[in-house]
């Protein structure tokens, strides 16, 4: 049988070479050399008599039968694991790193909370934590970086698979010594004489605001300082440079710290919503930490919501 002439780490070693894409971080989850992980791969190239990868570059290029083999091997192996574990009953918790995108804030107030609850359940786990965007993040879990992502609402490559998770309640707020200032009201030419910080250079967030509240499509906005952070944001809106748009958990949570902004109601009963959803790539095999992981997750948020 060609099975009996195959060294079975070899397989294990093709693994995560496809799934890294790197023999070098190969290599230090195998424990072994970078130059020990060349020689099992082309062991078993010759062994088998397939090219599994191309070298263009100095990167690692899977040919289409590398491709088959990831395909029908990872799962398999997986499998193997799962069962050898629960057999032996040695393997009471989960182990190994995850990784995981998500936003700032979002991050902070929602999430971190119930990874610490689940870094603590299981010991062995290791988190490796991404703040960003979602245009950065759909390249990462497309190149493998992240397992999954949490992400505002963005056009994801269509190999990502999206999944609503949560609504963020998005308010229009000051401090409560600015809108003593500039006095309150509910026109167009009231709004116009407040001064906004931002998240773009477009105000898009803002126009959002206005158009689902007053359904208002062009306004002269006075923005005073535009930053990609929420953060930041929530910093000089505290500190009086003008009214900016934050996530209610985040207004919660500035309560807790003794900042108690004031919110500007829209003449629309219903709050503008933010939708954060999940991301992943479609068909990736998992490991029973990540799937685990990724169900406790989605269990504690629906809880949140």
């Amino acid at each position: 049988m060609l099975l009996d002439q195959i060294n079975m780490n070899y397989l294990r070693i093709f693994e995560a070479v496809y799934r890294t894409r790197s023999m070098t971080q190969a290599a230090s989850e195998m424990h072994l050399t970078q130059s020990g992980i060349s020689q099992h791969i082309k062991s078993l190239e010759d062994t088998l008599d397939l090219q599994l990868f191309d070298r263009i570059k100095q990167k690692l290029v899977p040919t289409e039968d590398g491709k088959r083999l990831y395909e029908q091997l990872s799962p398999h192996l997986q499998r193997l694991e799962e069962i050898l574990l629960d057999l032996t009953n040695k393997e009471n918790s989960l182990r190994g790193e995850i990784s995981i995108g998500m936003p700032v804030v979002f991050g902070l107030n929602i999430l971190l909370p119930h990874i610490a609850e689940l870094g603590k359940m299981h010991p062995l786990l290791k988190f490796k934590i991404h703040f960003d965007i979602p245009r950065r993040f759909n390249n990462m879990l497309l190149r493998g970086d992240l397992d999954f992502a949490f992400v505002d609402e963005y056009n994801m490559d269509n190999q990502i698979t999206t999944e609503l998770v949560y609504d963020e309640t998005l308010r229009l707020c000051c401090s409560t010594q600015y809108i003593k200032e500039k006095g309150e009201g509910s026109s167009k030419k009231y709004y116009e004489g407040l001064e906004y910080v931002d998240y773009d250079q477009g105000n898009l967030l803002l126009s959002r605001w206005f158009e689902h509240h007053y359904k208002i499509n062009k306004i002269d906005l006075q923005v005073r300082a535009v930053l990609g952070d929420t953060l930041g944001i929530a910093k000089l809106i505290k500190f009086g440079l003008g009214a900016g748009i934050l996530p209610e958990h985040q207004l919660e949570r500035l309560k807790t710290e003794g900042y108690n902004l004031h919110v500007i109601e829209g003449k629309n009963n219903k709050p503008l919503k933010n939708k954060i959803n999940v991301a992943y790539v479609k068909g990736r095999s998992w490991s029973t930490s990540v799937h685990e992981s990724f169900n406790f997750l989605m269990k504690k948020i629906k809880e949140t919501r």
